[in-house]
């Protein structure tokens, strides 16, 4: 289990490092394109069009383990938190199911969309050309997969007693 716990340590990190990178260049991109067409009336062809494509789905979406893995999702326990423990663990346990199968759902037509966008090379027309974005349609479906990863460990650590460690010194 600590060979897992480390996995996924190492996928979730990895794939954050990849969206803050994102994010990062997103801000010196458009800080360039702001200053270019300010000073010099000339904006960066395709900024609006790569940030859409690229930068906003890398930041949105390859995180999404990391989060996982810190079971640091948006929740509202309103209802369940009052609960004795064992009916909070089994409603935890079926949470956890329930997530495995949507984003599963999530990852299969995602990766569908993402092989039928890449068998046409999908673009997008900017100013002085074309912009391949079918790349960035694989976002999606590796981002699910290293979700349903770290959910399936998680259930798996929740169910044998092991406490999940995040490779972080507190």
């Amino acid at each position: 289990m600590k060979q897992i716990n480390s996995l996924a340590i190492l996928l979730s990190n990895a794939l954050f490092y990849v969206a803050m990178a994102a994010g990062g260049l997103m801000m010196v991109h458009v800080t360039i394109d702001v200053a270019s067409r300010t000073l010099f009336n000339y904006p960066l062809p395709g900024t609006g069009e790569i940030t859409a494509t690229y930068y906003m789905i890398a930041v949105a979406f390859l995180p999404l383990a990391w989060v996982t893995l810190r079971d640091e999702h948006v929740t509202a326990d309103i209802f369940v938190g009052n609960l004795p423990a064992a009916a909070r663990n089994v409603i935890a346990v079926v949470v956890d199911l329930l997530v495995i199968v949507y984003v599963a759902a999530f990852v299969w037509q995602s990766f569908l969309s993402a092989m039928a966008r890449t068998d046409r090379g999908e673009v997008w027309e900017i100013l002085g050309g074309y912009l391949p974005v079918w790349p960035t349609r694989w976002l999606l479906p590796v981002a699910g997969t290293a979700m349903v990863l770290v959910m399936v460990f998680r259930l798996l650590a929740r169910l044998t007693g092991h406490r999940i460690t995040t490779g972080e010194k507190r």
